[in-house]
């Protein structure tokens, strides 16, 4: 699993890796994900090392903003071009960590 690290002045900790489920398809799997951003919402995003500026997936919004829970990407996303997550409150990106 990947280690999250903190971006701008958030501390964001935790661990996500790739979740493979017969038959129901793979997921990113977060573990222990906290951050101190104070945000309602959080969104997810695979990148290609951590850039915004390039190809990006967008996960939408995370179904909860601390503690361990997955995340699907969309049918047909070929993960193997990706290899950061990164997480974002509104416009600010507050972590990051290598996809496995």
């Amino acid at each position: 699993m990947g280690t999250f690290s903190s971006l701008g002045n958030h501390q964001t900790t935790g661990s996500v890796g790739v979740a493979i489920m017969a038959g129901v398809g793979s997921k990113l799997a977060f573990q222990n994900f906290e951050t101190d951003a104070a945000a309602s919402e959080l969104t997810g995003y695979l990148t290609i090392n951590g850039s915004l500026e390039k190809r990006t997936i967008d996960l939408g919004t995370l179904p909860q903003t601390q503690g361990s829970f997955n995340v699907a990407f969309p049918n047909g996303t070929d993960i193997s071009y990706f290899n950061t997550v990164v997480v974002r409150a509104g416009e600010e990106s507050i972590g990051q960590a290598m996809i496995p």
